[in-house]
């Protein structure tokens, strides 16, 4: 499965952005996308006219099944922004929708104002691995991730 990290702006300078991690551990199985509204990126346009392509939505109400797609989706933001990315975005607002149920609260602790029941960046793309059985990649980017929230504080 390949992830698209759409990320805002201003991700690309917050110390506590993980997508980045989740870059540097799955590096050919991701693309950072920057976020455009009126220019959107045009590798992304074309993965999502090809229709294997989905987002994640933490209301999407089983609309779908992640394993039916080739790629997904993530909006790497606050969510706030993440927000206002769809909703501003006729391209993301088209494709179907894909949820993770978490099996735990998230463990995020860097950024005020979390949705409950939400996950970081990083923290879905753990779950999507553990979803594809690959325990073990799962396991060591769960302990980057509790690394580099030690490192953040």
């Amino acid at each position: 499965m390949h992830i698209y990290l759409v990320t805002h702006e201003r991700e690309f300078s917050r110390r506590s952005n993980t997508g980045k991690l989740v870059q540097q551990f799955l590096p050919d199985e991701t693309s950072v996308v920057p976020w455009r509204r009126k220019e959107p990126d045009s590798q992304l346009l074309t993965a999502i006219k090809s229709g294997r392509v989905a987002i994640l939505a933490p209301d999407a109400e089983g609309e779908h099944e992640i394993s039916d797609f080739d790629s997904l989706v993530l909006l790497d933001s606050t969510w706030q922004e993440a927000r206002k990315m769809y909703s501003r975005s006729d391209y993301l607002k088209d494709l179907p929708k894909v949820t993770l149920t978490a099996p735990q609260a998230s463990e995020f602790i860097l950024r005020a104002n979390q949705v409950d029941g939400g996950l970081s960046t990083v923290e879905c793309v753990i779950e999507l691995l553990r979803l594809q059985q690959r325990e073990p990649e799962a396991e060591q980017l769960r302990l980057e991730f509790k690394a580099f929230i030690r490192a953040c504080l």
